[in-house]
C-alpha cells in the first residue's frame, strides 16, 4: 500500500507539468502576431484566414478553411518541420541516400516498345 501512495503522487505532479505544457503550447499557437505569412523552407505564400459567408459555414467549408488556415500558420512551423526531419533522419539504417542532382533520367521510356517484324 506505500508503494501505491508513493507512484500516486509523484504521477500528479507530472500529470500537472504535462497539463501545464501543453496548456502553454495551446496559449502560445493561439499568438496572432507569431503567425508566418511565408514558407522560407517551402517557398511559398501561406494561406489567409478565410472569409466569412453562410453560404460556407452551412456546408462546412469556412471551418476547414479555418483549420487549413491554423495549420499552415502555426508559429515556428518551419523550425517544426526541420525538426521532423531531422527526428526521421534518426530513424534506422538507410539503404538509399541520394544527395545532389540526379544527371541521368528513369529507364522508363517515353513510348510504348513495338517489336518490328
Amino acid at each position: 500500500m506505500r508503494h501505491a501512495k508513493q507512484y500516486r503522487r509523484g504521477s500528479r505532479g507530472k500529470a500537472a507539468l504535462f497539463f501545464l505544457a501543453l496548456f502553454a503550447f495551446g496559449i502560445f499557437s493561439m499568438l496572432l502576431p507569431l503567425r508566418p505569412t511565408q514558407s522560407a523552407m517551402e517557398k511559398r505564400e501561406l494561406a489567409k484566414f478565410p472569409q466569412f459567408s453562410v453560404e460556407t459555414l452551412a456546408n462546412g467549408q469556412y471551418t476547414k478553411d479555418i483549420d487549413t488556415w491554423f495549420a499552415d500558420t502555426f508559429p515556428l512551423r518551419d523550425m517544426f518541420f526541420k525538426l521532423n526531419s531531422w527526428v526521421q533522419s534518426l530513424y534506422g539504417i538507410k539503404t538509399v541516400e541520394i544527395v545532389g542532382t540526379v544527371e541521368q533520367g528513369d529507364e522508363i521510356p517515353d513510348a510504348p516498345f513495338i517489336k518490328d517484324k
